[in-house]
């Protein structure tokens, strides 16, 4: 899989700007605050229809504009294809995504398109945080190998918050109608039959990459290193009836304390050394490697599933590794386009296929892009007459 042009129009802080990537590793050099990860953010979300930074699409759409678009050509075994995603947080459609320069019915028809695997700094927390970091994670990667799982999730969110909004008025002395609570309880069990299956079977792909990559950059073999799959029941093949059981028996407790005790949105990934919580006992360099150890085990199974090597982007973890794990890293991911952003080329020595670009942002608060090999600035507005990124028409 390779990006071979990236488009933005109103995205961040660019107005508008065409990238025409290396198919290796292309390195976005800039202060902070200059637009390097906005980048990287364009590309999220024409992989999963949103940021990796916020909830809010309308943070996305440059200040004074009405729109924002973010449109990536893909080419892959299978062939070329255009996709794009166009921001209108004013309009009644607030997201809108074309595949082929056709509008697709839903959001879902975007899943599976452009695959991606992301490293930030905060996903050196994957040991320390708490279980929603690490379902993200789940979550994220799915999402893109399963259109049937993506869907569930957004059905199975609905009803959790439909029931959440019954109980808590329950708990303000409002009866809640029985039969809306079993109505919402079977809208929430009933994707588990989806999720949990393939959650289960993705932990235990992963858990069996990783452990052979943390050895490998570890150097380590006595740390054996584990993942496990904790699910909010101890049926997985067929969880619908546990979910359903539980969910009815806990709602007095729900009531009380004014949301859903049980449920996919309490699973966790558990992660161990030597058998012993990770979370209690690992140091800061064997977090950094456990981390690293599960994005390399993530692109090593959207290969193995799709056939395809996912794009990846690193967001200023470089300079959150020592000179060994960078070093490692670089090797695991020769034959991977990648984007990585960092303020210091030299975090990069030993990178071989790569291109350096150079990010800074004009005293307007306009953002730039310039390759510094050929030193032409990669700003070309006039190229930008696809119609599918122009300003809404207001209708």
């Amino acid at each position: 899989m390779q990006i071979e042009t990236i488009r933005l129009r109103d995205f961040r802080n660019y107005h508008s700007l065409i990238l025409t990537p290396h198919p290796g590793v292309n390195i976005l050099l800039g202060q902070n605050g200059s637009g390097k990860t906005n980048l990287l953010e364009a590309v999220h979300y024409c992989a999963l229809g949103r940021s990796h930074r916020t909830g809010l699409d309308r943070e996305v759409v440059r200040k004074g504009a009405m729109m924002a678009a973010s449109g990536v050509t893909l080419r892959k075994k299978s062939g070329k294809t255009e996709i794009a995603v166009k921001l209108t947080p004013s309009e009644a459609r607030k997201k809108t995504v074309f595949i082929d320069c056709k509008r697709a019915e839903r959001i879902s028809a975007l899943m599976g398109h452009v695959q991606c695997v992301i490293f930030s700094p905060e996903d050196l927390m994957l040991v320390k945080e708490g279980p929603a970091i690490r379902r993200r994670m789940l979550d994220m990667m799915l999402s893109q190998l399963s259109t049937a799982y993506f869907s569930a999730l957004q059905q199975y969110q609905k009803a959790l918050e439909q029931r959440t909004a019954l109980l808590r008025e329950a708990k303000r002395g409002i009866t809640p109608d029985p039969v809306l609570l079993d109505t919402f309880e079977e809208a929430m069990a009933t994707p588990c039959g989806i999720i949990m299956p393939l959650r289960d079977k993705l932990v235990k792909q992963l858990a069996k990459i990783a452990a052979e990559k943390y050895e490998r950059i570890s150097g380590r073999p006595n740390e054996m290193f584990r993942m496990t799959y904790q699910p909010c029941v101890p049926e997985r093949s067929n969880p619908v009836p546990a979910i359903r059981a539980e969910l009815k028996k806990s709602r007095q407790e729900d009531i009380r304390v004014g949301g859903a005790g049980c449920g996919i949105h309490r699973e966790d990934i558990g992660l161990s050394l030597m058998g012993r919580s990770m979370k209690v006992f690992a140091s800061q360099g064997q977090i950094r490697t456990a981390a690293l150890a599960i994005k390399l085990a993530q692109l090593e199974t959207f290969r193995t599933e799709t056939g395809e090597t996912p794009i990846l982007l690193l967001d200023d973890v470089m300079s959150e590794l020592d000179m060994t794990r960078r070093t490692r890293l670089l090797r695991e991911i020769e034959g991977v386009q990648t984007f990585i952003t960092c303020t210091d080329e030299s975090d990069l020595d030993g990178c071989r296929e790569k291109r350096s670009y150079r990010v800074w942002m004009d005293s307007d608060g306009e953002g730039h892009v310039q390759e510094e090999s050929a030193g032409d600035e990669v700003m070309k507005p006039d190229l930008l007459d696809d119609p599918e990124l122009d300003e809404p028409s207001g209708k």
